[in-house]
C-alpha cells in the first residue's frame, strides 16, 4: 500500500510540473489586492504591472481583464482583454458617477468629452463645457463616435447598459482603449464608493484614492454605528410608480442598505434581491400604507406635484403626515442632480441625510446634503 501511495504522490508531482504554463503566460507572484468592499472590481498590484478585473454583469462569469503597465516598461505577457500604458492623459467618461472621482483626485483637467453635458452638476466641469475644453459627445440614442474619435482620448470609460452606449467596437478598432465601469451594480454603498480606485489606477493615483476612500469609510462606519444605536426603528417605504408598476429597491440593494444602516426598518428588508422589485400599487399600499417615512420619490419636489401625478399617493400615512423626502436638494436649472454625481463617492453624506430624516433629534447641528422634505 505504501508503495502505491508513493507512486500516486510521484504522479501528482510530475503532473504539477508538466501542467505549469510557460513563464510568459503565468503571473510571477500573487498580487496585492487593493479592493476591500466592491463585489464587481478587483485591482491587484504586481511588481511591473497592475491587473484590473471587472465583473460587468450580474453573471459572475462575465469578466473583463485589463493589464496596466508603465510607459517605460514592456507589455507584460499576461492574458488580458486590454493592455493600457499608464499614466493616461486624456479621458472621456460616459456617466456622471465617473466624474466625481476626477474631481476628488484633482484630475478634472484631463476630461475632454462627455455625452449630454447638460446633466453635469459640477460647476467647474460646466465651466469647461462653456469654455469649449470639455466637448459634448452625445447624440440621439447614443454616442457620437466620429466626434469621440476626433478627440483622440487615451481612454474611454464606459458602462454596460444593453443600449447603444455599449457599442464600443468602433472606438476599440481605432486603438483607443475602452474600459467598462459598473459601479452602479454594487449593492454595498462603500463598494460603490471604492470605484474611485478604478479611475485612479489609470492615472497612477491609487495611493491618493485609497487615502480619500479611507476617510469616507471611517466617516460612514461612524455614522452607521450612530444609526444602529438608535432605539427606535421607524418604518420606511420608497419608490414611485412608472406607468402601472411601482419600483422599490430589493432588500439587499444599495438603497435599502442606507435605510438599514441609518437605523430604519425597511419594509422590504426580508427580500433578498439586490435590484428593483416591480410591484403593483395595491401591493405597496397593503404593505406600506402606515409607513412612518417615505424616502426617495424620484425627482418629485412637492406634495402637490406628487398628488397631481397620481392622487392615490395621498392615501399613504407618510403623505398625510408630511414625512416624504426626495434627493433633489442639489439640482441645477438644466436638471443635473448631484446625488447622481458626487453621491456615488460620498455614501457617508447620504447616510447622514438618512439618519437626520429618521432620527430628527440626532445630528441636528448638521445640514442636509442631498435630501430635502417635499414642499407643499
Amino acid at each position: 500500500m505504501k508503495t502505491q501511495q508513493s507512486f500516486y504522490a510521484l504522479i501528482v508531482i510530475l503532473l504539477s510540473f508538466s501542467c505549469s504554463t510557460p513563464k510568459e503566460e503565468q503571473e510571477k507572484n500573487i498580487g496585492t489586492e487593493l479592493i476591500r468592499y466592491s463585489e464587481k472590481l478587483s485591482i491587484q498590484a504586481y511588481e511591473d504591472y497592475t491587473k484590473v478585473t471587472v465583473k460587468h454583469s450580474k453573471n459572475e462569469q462575465d469578466v473583463f481583464t485589463y493589464i496596466l503597465y508603465p510607459k517605460d516598461k514592456s507589455q507584460p505577457s499576461i492574458k488580458a482583454d486590454l493592455y493600457i500604458q499608464t499614466p493616461i492623459n486624456k479621458i472621456i467618461c460616459f456617466s456622471t458617477s465617473h466624474l466625481t472621482a476626477l474631481d476628488a483626485l484633482d484630475l478634472e483637467q484631463h476630461l475632454i468629452g462627455f455625452p449630454d453635458t447638460k446633466w453635469i452638476y459640477d460647476s467647474s466641469l460646466r465651466a469647461k463645457v462653456k469654455a469649449g475644453s470639455l466637448q459634448d459627445i452625445g447624440q440621439k440614442n447614443g454616442i457620437n463616435i466620429e466626434k469621440t474619435l476626433k478627440l483622440q482620448p487615451d481612454l474611454v470609460m464606459a458602462y454596460s447598459t444593453g443600449s447603444a452606449y455599449d457599442n464600443l467596437e468602433p472606438i476599440q478598432q481605432a486603438n483607443i482603449p475602452a474600459v467598462v465601469n459598473v459601479d452602479y451594480l454594487e449593492s454595498n454603498p462603500l463598494g460603490r464608493a471604492e470605484w474611485i480606485k478604478f479611475t485612479a489606477v489609470f492615472f497612477n493615483k491609487v495611493e491618493e484614492a485609497d487615502s480619500i476612500f479611507k476617510s469616507i469609510e471611517s466617516s460612514y462606519q461612524e455614522l452607521k454605528d450612530l444609526g444602529q444605536a438608535q432605539a427606535s426603528k421607524p418604518t420606511v417605504m420608497t419608490g414611485v410608480m412608472y406607468g402601472d408598476t411601482w419600483y422599490v429597491p430589493g432588500g439587499n440593494s444599495y438603497g435599502a442598505q442606507f435605510i438599514t444602516d441609518a437605523g430604519g426598518n425597511y419594509l422590504w428588508s426580508e427580500n433578498k434581491e439586490s435590484g428593483s422589485l416591480e410591484l403593483s400599487y395595491e401591493s405597496v399600499l397593503s404593505k406600506a400604507q402606515n409607513a412612518d417615512f417615505w424616502i426617495g420619490v424620484a425627482n418629485f419636489s412637492s406634495y402637490s406635484n406628487l398628488k397631481n401625478t397620481d392622487s392615490r399617493y395621498a392615501y399613504f400615512d407618510a403623505f398625510k403626515e408630511k414625512n416624504i423626502y426626495s434627493y433633489v436638494k442639489r439640482v441645477h436649472e438644466a436638471g443635473g442632480n448631484d446625488y447622481l454625481e458626487s453621491g456615488f463617492l460620498r455614501p457617508d453624506l447620504i447616510l447622514q441625510d438618512c439618519i437626520k430624516i429618521l432620527h430628527p433629534d440626532v445630528l441636528s447641528d448638521r445640514e442636509f446634503t442631498y435630501f430635502q422634505a417635499l414642499q407643499p
